[in-house]
């Protein structure tokens, strides 16, 4: 294995998000402008609702996979036969789980109709994601980061598609549904399929099951927590609330796909350390955080100073009430990003029923304060929770690491990243009236300036890393 595949690996994820999430911001903003704030909330609702069934229909097996491959190659052919069945059963049951609770809690059948479309992407998914995992596991990035700019390119397609055509919620489900369907033929020719066959049985599809289930409580856990509050909202406000909600989310969901296509090569590094190197583990998590630090920062000071400039300008004047908790909501990302690393390294050392512990208090926590936040607040006082249960991940996570790691936060000279920040803000506000991207590009310019002239960037620390990285390829 190449010394610098995984810093190949993180650039080609990374690269292929800033890619995927440039063409589906454009289509993100079609979308929020097209549909108005109410329809924008019943199409984001209908996306909530049926995106933990969605993690049923996944239930964590890519990952136990991935995990199960990494430590044994010579199983590859037996783990990805066993996971395409188990994944189909699992799709098929977290479907039929959805609309038996769509029925029950909804009699309009435009909105039922439109949850089974929805439903129906899991089980595509459930094709695909074996392939996925193959590439994965092989550290062919570069493949999947195909994939991924490929499914952008041909969603973003069928978005428009929908909306000139004059489409609302069920037309933007149906494009997104043939776009699924055809990516499906381009990632078997990508990925090389079929494989070699391999015998499975239903106790195999049962036992994998059973293997999976701290991972996919895991996954049930976060899919609650990072959706409940759009249902919620729709559930104790309205429609129109979510669609407000939804705007200024949008900037969040550009970074939680960005972050994990940051930390996912980390996955397979970490089990392949897990079973006897803690210390090289170790090093990877202090020497990484910082590197993480330096990218979100920026982007949360820049979004919250330009909130209300960015919103109207991207989504309309009808989104101003947007603002509010978007300033709220871009603060979440420090955390959210932070954690993605120091997540991969425990579930890779097997704490995942504590991981399952965390999101499920914080899932919990985020119920009981969006029923006393939301009637008051509505989009604001969603925003706070999810904030607010962002830190508290990171605080409990971070115990984690320390009982199970030994991880030493190295908090000497974090002053200097202070004053790059203050340095941005400045900049920032002598830049008013000059336009956003003039604002927002002159603060980035004054941030990095800042972190060369405080010596928060320095070669040897990239080259520490990038050793850490490569000293770890080899075990």
């Amino acid at each position: 294995m190449s010394e610098s595949r995984l810093f190949t690996n993180i650039l080609s994820l990374a690269t292929a998000q800033v890619i995927t999430k440039l063409v589906n911001m454009a289509a993100s903003i079609a979308i929020v402008r097209y549909l108005g704030s109410e329809e924008l909330g019943r199409y984001t609702y209908v996306l909530a609702f049926a995106y933990p069934f969605g993690a049923v229909a996944d239930f964590g097996l890519a990952t136990y996979a991935i995990r199960e491959i990494s430590r044994g190659r010579s199983r590859e052919s037996e783990v990805i036969a066993t996971l395409r069945r188990t994944l189909l059963l699992c799709a098929s049951f977290g479907w039929i789980a959805m609309m038996g609770c769509g029925a029950m809690l909804h009699r309009d059948a435009v909105l039922l109709a439109s949850l089974a479309l929805a439903g129906f992407a899991s089980v595509l998914s459930a094709v695909t994601t074996p392939m996925l995992v193959s590439l994965t596991v092989r550290e062919d990035m570069r493949t999947v980061a195909v994939c991924q700019i490929l499914g952008s390119l041909l969603g973003s397609a069928a978005v428009a598609g929908a909306l000139l055509l004059g489409g609302k919620t069920v037309s933007l489900l149906l494009g997104a549904t043939a776009a699924n369907l055809v990516m499906i033929a381009v990632t078997y020719v990508l990925a090389g399929w079929p494989p070699a066959t391999f015998p499975v049985s239903t106790s195999s599809a049962g036992g994998m099951i059973r293997e999976a289930l701290p991972f996919g409580l895991l996954l049930i856990g976060f899919a609650v927590y990072y959706r409940i509050d759009m249902v919620m909202l729709e559930w104790l406000r309205g429609a129109r609330e979510v669609g407000l909600y939804a705007a200024a989310y949008r900037f969040l969901d550009a970074v939680i796909p960005l972050a994990a296509s940051i930390a996912r090569p980390f996955y397979p590094r970490f089990s392949g350390l897990a079973d006897g190197n803690l210390h090289g583990s170790r090093e990877l998590l202090e020497k990484t955080w910082k590197p993480l630090l330096i990218l979100i920062l920026p982007l949360a000071i820049g979004v919250c100073f330009a909130a209300e400039p960015l919103t109207l300008a991207l989504f309309g004047s009808e989104y101003k009430d947007s603002v509010a908790p978007l300033q709220i909501l871009i603060w979440g990302s420090l955390p959210l990003v932070l954690i993605m690393i120091p997540t991969q390294a425990l579930m890779a050392a097997n704490r995942l029923w504590p991981l399952v512990g965390v999101y499920g208090l914080s899932a919990c926590l985020n119920i009981i304060g969006n029923l006393l936040f939301i009637p008051w607040w509505g989009a604001a006082g969603a925003a706070a929770m999810t904030t607010l249960c962002e830190w508290f991940n990171l605080a409990l996570i971070g115990v984690m690491l320390r009982r199970k790691f030994a991880v030493s936060i190295e908090w000497k000279g974090l002053w200097r990243y202070a004053l790059a920040a203050m340095g941005m803000v400045s900049v920032l506000w002598l830049a008013q009236g000059s336009g956003v991207a003039i604002a927002v590009l002159s603060g980035t310019m004054g941030y990095v300036a800042m972190l060369a002239v405080l010596g928060c960037v320095r070669i040897s620390d990239l080259l520490d890393v990038k050793r850490l990285l490569a000293g770890s390829a080899g075990n």
